[in-house]
This record gives C-alpha cells, structure tokens and sequence, in this order.
C-alpha cells in the first residue's frame, strides 16, 4: 500500500483499490464493497475473526503507539490483518459494516516528514488500519464507524509508520476509507487530525491511493479550510470554492498511476 526507497515502481504492485456498489446499481439488490490491497510481499495478511466483547471500565488498548480507552462493548469482526498488526486494511462486522482503506500523500503528510527529518517529529498517533477497526468494533452503521473514526483521528491524530522493517518517514501516510452498509456509502478522506467526507446513496463510486473529494462534500472538521489557508494552500478569496483533493494533494508524488486506476475502475462500474 506505501511506496518506500525500497521499492521500486518496478517490482511495487501497483493495485490498492477499493469500490462500493449501492443497492440500486447491483442486480441483486445488494450492497457490494471490494478492495486490492497491494501491502509489501513479506506483509502476509492472515484473516481475522474476532468476537463480541464486554470491557471492564478503565481497561485500555495498546496500540501500535498509543493507549486509548477500550469501549464497553465491541462489535464482532473479520478482518484482513498484517500479521505485525493490530487494526486491518479491510473487514467488515456483525452489523453488515464494511470498510477498504487506502495510502493517500498529502501536503501535510509532506510537512510532517520533512519535520520528522529535522528532529522535530509530530506526536505519533494512530494507523489507518487501527481507525478501520475501530470504526468497525464500535459502529452500528456506516455514519457511527465514520463518526468513531473521525472522532478517534480528531483526539489522537495519525503518524507513524504502517510499513515494518521501515522509518516513520517511510512507512507514513495519510488516509482515505470507503464505508458501506446495506443502504449507503461514504468515502472518508483525512489529512492529520483533519477529514472531509461525503455520501452516496446511490450508484457506486471508487476511490485509489490519492485524495479524490474535490468541490462537494457533507461532513468536514471544523478546521479544515482554514489551516490549509493559514499554509498558504489555499486563497482565503476562495474559500467559498474550496477544493479539497487539490488543496490537499501532495504534487511531489507521481498521481498518473492511481489516477489511470480509479479512472478505469469508475469505467467498468
């Protein structure tokens, strides 16, 4: 899912994807949500089902670099893990939430591994496959998953490496996640502490390794348009217009790619 020095675009496996189809659009009147997961070869990713569960009150959850309070109870879950990891890049749970997540590079994430190099790291904070499970263990629907994670992101914000045997400033990203249960979507894109998200009620929609929610949207954190002001990302003349993936959207990183992928898949669907 993270390019790093140590790859190459030529043995990287260029295939992290993710699609809903919404119940209208499905001849069987199903919702569907499919994923790739294109994680390093030596990544294996066992499948995981975990039961309901009931928490003392106080008990914490150690993660991969943060404690958080554990929820009184949880939701069972089955789930794609990388075998180092507590959180899943894929899975779905007892209530018929399902939820893909994607590597997204950022003009902020850009700012954070430039800080990281200099010796002035961010605090580290949560995985994109710990929000996904999270927002599958204590969300009844997709918009509960989707407000477990926002929340989650918003207290404890996301830094650190996701990619083992590499640095923070490797194996860093951002995130993006699509959220489906048996009557919507919702594509949820986040950028450090912050988010934008935005429904869908019908048809189907995908999304690839780069923002990809541009003029429109429903829910965003309070912030959002005003810190990307602040840095310069953005005219404040413009805030009425405001564009969300070319505001955010790290250019330094080759987009051809992703682009193509998320293009042809739109297509076919």
């Amino acid at each position: 899912m993270t390019r790093h020095d140590t790859m190459t675009s030529r043995n990287f496996p260029w295939s992290c994807d993710n699609f809903a189809v919404l119940a209208d659009a499905s001849s069987t009147g199903a919702v569907m949500l499919g994923k790739n997961s294109d994680r390093p070869v030596y990544d294996s990713q066992p499948l995981v089902q975990v039961p309901r569960r009931k928490h003392r009150a106080g008990e914490k959850l150690q993660l991969a670099y943060v404690s958080i309070p554990e929820a009184e109870e949880t939701n069972a879950t089955v789930g794609s893990a990388p075998y180092w990891c507590w959180g899943y890049e894929e899975g779905m749970n007892e209530h018929g939430v399902a939820i893909g997540n994607e590597a997204i590079f950022t003009k902020d994430l850009a700012a954070d591994i430039a800080a990281h190099r200099a010796g002035n790291a961010p605090p580290k904070g949560l995985l994109g496959m710990e929000l996904l499970r999270l927002g599958l263990e204590r969300g009844k629907t997709a918009q509960e998953s989707l407000e477990v994670m926002t929340s989650m992101l918003e207290g404890y914000g996301q830094w650190g490496s996701a990619v083992p045997m590499t640095s923070h400033a490797e194996g860093a990203y951002n995130n993006s996640y699509l959220i489906a249960d048996p009557r919507e979507a919702w594509v949820l894109e986040t950028v450090g502490k912050g988010w934008i998200a935005r429904r869908f009620l019908h048809g189907t929609t995908a999304i690839s390794n780069q923002p990809s929610i541009r003029e429109h949207w429903d829910l965003a954190s309070n912030d959002l348009i005003d810190y990307a002001i602040s840095q310069g990302w953005w005219p404040e003349e413009e805030r009425s217009r405001f564009d969300f993936a070319f505001t955010y959207s790290d250019f330094q990183k080759p987009l051809q790619i992703s682009h193509i992928r998320v293009q042809r898949t739109r297509e076919l669907l």
